[in-house]
């Protein structure tokens, strides 16, 4: 072979690889929408597919085949007056990736977490989500967490595995249902396509519609039991059963538990005279739904979660992110200023600051916690609100152990706050995962999944909660005031805790009791316990559930 034909050979083979990596690059950007959801590798997707706002591709989506969907039928009790943001066989798959991470290499770790990350790292991944296309993402993965035993329960029916693509497609498609007028038929043509790719999707739509029924009368699929349509895990089902005896009221206050929160803000009175003119301003700077919140005097409440950054006044520190029923137990220590103050178990601090406020930044504040870096997380967020009284300190985490600090303060505090670690029921609405991650990860504590861990990891935490409680019970002086608070609904760790207290040895040597406040002084009535608790739930007071007890030392007793 001559050199000429050689280099004619090369080339004609570079020639003919050039043209073949051009019709793969042309037949892999014509796939269907149903093959690419099959073969589920998010970065496959064209940016055409990607999510947009209804508002600016109508009319372009049909011209670019676009298949979306609502995200009202992800969140059907979104406000149909907002802007519609279409789903996108993208952030299908996106939204498979997130609940892959957590089900197979994560079970332990909150979805939001997993979720935070993905979509931070989003424009390594070529997806480079607007603020719409997140939100339309969060609402798909917390919209299959707030349902997965529901989901879980129907593809065993038909005999699938509950793997995190199958319930995502699932959750979709019964979403998909709950679509206004306005986008129905592009709801439809994104279900048609994907029951052409998930043929059983037929089958599950029979088995859930038929499941859920009071009286079923197919003999071949069960009827869903009420623990699974209410989305409780074994381990807080007694407990909750026991808050709310009868089954309407249990049925009302776990339903509430599936909703989407709101946003909550507090107004920062160290920084903003009155929550009117936060009100005002937030009302004509886009947020026209902004609305006062109707228990808290500080509450200001948008329908809608929105970017932080984007809120007036935020950055500033005249509000600060805190749902209403928050704010509403760290108003119960009514602080003053000049006095001794401590809010233990702190945290990063967020009722700390609503309690400096109540103080007018005079006297002294302790934040008080086990962990030093939540502590130091705090510090930030006190510089940004104008806060200058805390001090802050890590106390023992043995509780075996004596905290030489906290025993050379004994009774020498007026008030103290105990925001005791729980297991968080009362906050589902926000982690709705957290039914499943808080009782031993991803099985989920139902029956026929993996070991439910939750009931072991209640019984050892009731004796930490009673340690806690006494602990901080002995910082106050005589005449004092303390608060215990949870964010949970069990009477396990609410109500037996403090009777527990207060007939132990020490809470009678001390003169410990109830110390329900006045209406003139708190405004929402105490009603659990025959009166003697506060108990705020999403269903009676459109809050994350809590619970809190208001107690008074009479005298000094034991330390």
């Amino acid at each position: 072979m001559t050199m000429r034909q050689s280099r004619f050979s090369w080339k004609a083979k570079a020639a003919y690889c050039y043209i073949m990596m051009l019709s793969i690059i042309k037949m892999a950007s014509a796939f269907s929408t149903t093959t690419m959801l099959k073969s589920r590798p998010s970065h496959f997707f064209p940016s055409s597919l990607a999510l947009k706002s209804a508002k600016t591709t109508e009319a372009s989506s049909k011209n670019n085949n676009k298949q979306p969907i609502s995200t009202s039928a992800v969140n059907p009790n979104s406000n149909p007056t907002k802007d519609i943001v279409l789903v996108s066989p993208t952030l299908i798959n996106s939204a498979m990736d997130v609940l892959e991470e957590q089900h197979f290499h994560r079970p332990d770790t909150p979805i939001d977490a997993i979720l935070r990350k993905y979509i931070k790292q989003s424009s390594t991944r070529e997806l480079d989500l607007d603020s719409d296309e997140k939100d339309a993402l969060r609402e798909i993965v917390l919209g299959v967490a707030r349902n997965q035993y529901k989901l879980d329960f129907c593809l065993k029916q038909i005999g699938l595995e509950c793997t995190p693509e199958n319930r995502v497609v699932a959750h979709v498609v019964a979403a998909s249902n709950n679509v206004g007028s306005n986008n129905y038929q592009s709801a439809k043509v994104l279900e048609k396509k994907l029951m052409q790719s998930y043929k059983w999707l037929k089958k599950y739509k029979k088995v859930s519609s038929l499941s859920q029924e009071d009286e079923n009368d197919n003999d071949e699929y069960a009827t869903m039991d009420l623990q699974t349509r209410l989305e409780c895990p074994d381990w807080a089902w007694p407990g909750l059963n026991e808050a709310f005896p009868t089954q309407q009221e249990l049925e009302l206050q776990l339903t509430s538990l599936l909703q989407p929160p709101p946003l909550d803000l507090r107004v920062n009175t160290l920084k903003c005279t009155t929550r009117d003119e936060m009100l005002q301003s937030l009302q004509s700077s886009g947020f026209p739904h902004a609305k006062s919140t109707p228990w808290s005097p500080l509450g200001i409440r948008l329908d809608r979660r929105v970017p932080l950054e984007t809120i007036p006044g935020l950055l500033q520190g005249k509000l600060e992110p805190q749902d209403e029923g928050s704010q509403l137990v760290a108003s119960l220590l009514n602080a003053r200023p000049g006095e001794t103050v401590a809010d233990y178990c702190a945290g990063t601090g967020g009722k700390t600051l609503a309690i400096a406020a109540q103080m007018q930044n005079r006297g002294r504040l302790y934040s008080l916690d086990v962990d030093a870096d939540r502590l130091e997380r705090g510090r930030g967020r006190c510089a940004k609100a104008g806060v200058d009284n805390v001090q802050r300190q890590v106390v023992q985490a043995d509780m075996t152990r004596k905290d030489k600090w906290c025993k050379r303060r004994n009774r020498t505090f007026d008030r103290v706050l105990v925001d005791a670690p729980c297991s968080g029921v009362g906050s589902w609405r926000r982690k709705p995962d957290a039914r499943r991650t808080w009782g031993g990860g991803g099985g989920g504590g139902r029956p026929g999944t993996k070991e439910d861990k939750g009931t072991e990891r209640l019984k050892e935490l009731l004796p930490l909660q009673q340690h806690i409680l006494r602990r901080a019970a002995r910082l106050v002086k005589p005449g004092g005031r303390l608060v215990y608070v949870t964010c949970s609904l069990l009477p396990a760790e609410n109500e037996h805790q403090v009777h527990e207290f207060l007939k132990s040895e020490e809470g009678e040597a001390s003169g410990w009791r109830l110390d329900v406040p006045s209406p003139v002084e708190f405004a929402v009535p105490f009603e659990a316990g025959d009166g003697k608790f506060l108990r705020l739930t999403p269903a009676r007071h459109g809050t994350d559930g809590f619970f809190a007890a208001v107690l008074r030392r009479e005298r000094g007793g034991m330390d």
